[in-house]
């Protein structure tokens, strides 16, 4: 790997801001100098990437993608094609899709590490970080790197830099999106006969959910202060929702929405009662989501908890869900921590019983507020609900995305079979 001349460009959302003039981070202003192209140039591009990220410093999943993704292309930008921002066109784009297919193997590590490190208080860069990385299901073989990318990362690959694209144009950066030229086919991944093609749901194992229910039912019991936790694990799992739609969201129009009482509705369907919970998501685009009957114990306790007058909500509740100390209500990013302070919490309890690997695989985690998404709408699906009805209440275009992104039911029959055949 001695031949990697790229370098990680781009911190944490913690340390992002302090990327602005480089004082924490010397290397690199120094790797700039080391390029063919005039430092000024480098440092524009630089910066209104920096910009970019920061607009999605506070959602971490959406954060970590866009920088994996436009730190990778940037190494690719500058140290192979040797062009600027300015100068990206089709051609570039289409030669950086089939290095992402096939990378350098100099440009591949075999793990996930940091960017950057602390050292004498300063942020220099981990020797063993490289764009490309071989994740825990990937073969790692003694001696070789082998990679192999999916369709499903090669689209969110397409994702990110058509945002990226939209952004620096709307900024006036660029004059043209360079992906307009771009292929269909140059966008696929080629199908190879020792890769397996079959998609996994990111979830949590039944077992690994029951857990951790169960210890944070524990840890309210025994500390009142873990009850937010319990609330939030419980509502983003039940309700499908992503951890931005439980902080204050910014409307187009530039106003500030934040999720009320008032958004869980007393409804009637044929002189029945239930429950929803109305949400206002990305876009501006808004969804309904009823409540699971197993869910309303885990409203009315949350509520009790935080000394409401009423067991569930009425009309017009302007308090907010997720109450802050100061009298707001939780950032998104607050709300992200309380998801990881819960996993860690189960992860605790998970060693203490003497149940490393168990620990370590959800430790793994501790950062994917999705994986309670995910868990959610798949137990729903498995338990028979109809995929369109989970469609909707996830917010998805269409039934058919919605099947194409969880296991369907034959599938899972297939692999209960295999696993009863006898040896």
């Amino acid at each position: 790997m001695s031949s990697f001349s790229g370098h990680p460009l781009f911190d944490t959302a913690e340390n992002l801001e302090d990327q602005g003039d480089f004082h924490r981070h010397p290397s690199i202003p120094e790797f700039f100098q080391n390029l063919s192209i005039p430092e000024e140039l480098l440092r524009a591009d630089y910066e209104i990437t920096r910009k970019f990220l920061l607009k999605y410093s506070d959602v971490q999943g959406t954060f970590v993608r866009f920088r994996s993704e436009v730190q990778r292309f940037l190494n690719y930008l500058w140290v192979t094609s040797k062009r600027t921002l300015a100068q990206t066109d089709s051609d570039v784009i289409t030669a950086y899709f089939k290095t992402l297919t096939m990378p350098p193997k100099s440009w591949i590590s075999k793990g996930i590490y940091s960017a950057f490190q602390d050292r004498q208080g300063l942020r220099l860069p981990n020797s063993q970080w490289r764009p490309f990385a071989i994740r825990s299901k990937q073969e790692k073989t003694e001696g070789t790197v082998n990679y192999a990318i999916t369709q499903a990362s090669l689209n969110a690959s397409k994702t990110a830099l058509q945002t990226f694209f939209k952004y620096l144009l709307i900024q006036d950066y660029i004059q043209k999106n360079p992906m307009i030229g771009m292929r269909k086919r140059d966008q696929k991944v080629q199908t190879i006969n020792d890769v397996d093609t079959e998609t996994d749901v990111r979830r949590l194992s039944d077992m690994q959910w029951a857990y951790l229910l169960e210890s944070l039912l524990l840890a309210a019991e025994e500390n009142r202060k873990y009850e937010r936790h319990l609330f939030v694990v419980v509502t983003m799992k039940s309700l499908f929702l992503r951890v931005s739609e439980l902080g204050p969201r910014q409307r187009q129009n530039g106003s500030t929405r934040t999720p009320v009482f008032g958004d869980f509705k007393r409804k009637f369907v044929q002189g029945e009662e239930y429950w929803a919970y109305y949400v206002f998501s990305k876009g501006d685009k808004d969804r309904t989501i009823t409540l699971p009957d197993e869910y309303l114990p885990y409203l009315q306790r949350w509520r009790e908890h935080l000394g409401c007058l009423t067991a569930m909500p009425v009309q017009g509740d302007n308090h907010p869900i997720l109450p802050s100390a100061k009298g707001g209500a939780l950032s998104k990013r607050q709300v992200q921590r309380v998801y990881e302070q819960a996993i860690m919490l189960t992860v605790e309890r998970l060693d203490a019983e003497g149940r490393t690997e168990e620990a370590r695989q959800l430790e793994s985690i501790r950062t994917e507020t999705h994986y309670l998404r995910h868990t959610g709408a798949s137990q729903a699906i498995e338990a028979g609900a109809d995929i369109r009805h989970i469609s909707e209440e996830l917010g998805h275009a269409s039934a058919a995305f919605t099947e194409s992104v969880y296991v369907n039911s034959d599938q899972a029959m297939r692999r209960f079979a295999g696993r009863k055949r006898r040896v």
